[in-house]
């Protein structure tokens, strides 16, 4: 029985030194394994030379630019006939221009910036060719950009500014010429506003202020009347970057010369019996009166007065603009009251007996 036992005591004992055995093989297959990847995944180059402080920040950026251009160009080489090829660079050049990265010392902050700002320059330099014609940009020149945008990896906000920015300078460039001919339009500026251009830092204040005299001196003789008046005092102003009350100060001048000149032309025309033209006058100085009604119109002859409101409402004007133009010519309810019956029992007639000196 006690040489029983001792044969399974040195059962028990081998075994257990078998499983160390194994343990121990086990630890040892490991370590070696883990030397063996170790190995793999060490670069092949030199990662622990690091010029960052021998090399400011911008020179390294600046080598690893060129790098990265000489990369994405590929090599230009002479074929017979006279052909140019262009060869693409493989992978491997890539491979290095990580390595050259490493040993300037950038990080990845660095080189995404090298990366994005020379996409930004060669996107820059392909659109500037596509639509530097001032053709604008089609559903073809579009998808062309589009293209492109993608194969540079660039976003879409900053393909969207770059594009922005050249149609701008173009529209610059058309708007300067149009301010030297005299042909710059109100639509011309809201166009280039609404395609970003500064309207208020590329045009003088003196030139807005010339479109705005001539938009609104135009606007208060077109015979609209009173319609749409807000287009002066609010749009216009706004188009050109004016403020409104310097707006508002220009429209009071501009009125207290038109209401004279236009109320000359009315009596004029009064004379010649030209009803149409009248009608069209006293539009006017409804606009007028409209946009600057604190201007008072100074008039000495008052039966001139009394015969354009007549004529006015002998041609069939509304209620409204017929105390719209009462207010213009400064006449009380009481004349127009009168002058109403008149006009609707048919006893009012034009004069031709106006005096001539009546107009200065």
């Amino acid at each position: 029985e006690e040489a029983k036992d001792g044969e399974e005591k040195k059962d028990v004992e081998a075994k257990a030194d078998g499983e160390e055995g194994e343990d121990k093989k086990a630890e040892e297959d490991k370590k070696e394994a883990e030397e063996i990847a170790a190995k793999v995944e060490q670069p092949t180059y030199q990662k622990e030379i690091n010029l960052k402080d021998e090399v400011d920040s911008v020179t390294a950026q600046g080598i690893y630019q060129d790098y990265l251009m000489f990369c994405m160009q590929g090599d230009t080489v002479n074929a017979p006939m006279g052909v140019q090829i262009t060869i693409e660079r493989d992978q491997s050049e890539f491979t290095r221009l990580s390595q050259l990265g490493d040993i300037l010392g950038l990080n990845q902050f660095e080189v995404g910036s090298v990366h994005k700002g020379l996409a930004d320059k060669a996107y820059r330099a392909q659109a500037e060719q596509i639509l530097g014609d001032g053709r604008g940009l089609t559903a073809d020149r579009a998808e062309k950009l589009e293209e492109i945008q993608q194969g540079l990896s660039l976003p879409d906000a900053d393909a969207q500014k770059i594009i922005k920015g050249i149609t701008s300078k173009k529209m610059l460039q058309d708007m300067q010429a149009q301010i030297a001919m005299g042909t710059l339009t109100i639509a011309d500026i809201r166009k280039m506003k609404e395609e970003g251009v500064d309207i208020e830092n590329n045009i003088s204040m003196d030139k807005r202020m010339s479109m705005f005299r001539k938009n609104a001196e135009k606007r208060l003789t077109d015979g609209s009347g009173s319609s749409d008046l807000s287009a002066l005092t609010e749009t216009l102003p706004e188009d050109l970057s004016i403020t409104k009350e310097k707006a508002q100060s220009e429209l009071l001048k501009i009125a207290n010369e038109k209401k004279r000149s236009t109320m000359v032309q009315a009596v004029a025309e009064l004379r010649q019996k030209k009803v149409g033209d009248v009608i069209k006058s006293a539009k006017n100085l409804v606009a007028c009166h409209g946009v600057a009604p604190e201007s008072k119109l100074e008039w000495a002859v008052q039966e001139e007065l009394k015969d354009i409101f007549s004529v006015f409402v002998m041609e069939g004007a509304g209620a409204e603009e017929q105390d719209k133009l009462q207010a213009a010519l400064g006449l009380d309810d009481a004349i127009c009251a009168e002058l109403k019956e008149v006009v609707g029992a048919g006893k009012f007639q034009l004069k031709a007996d106006v005096a001539d000196e009546a107009l200065f």
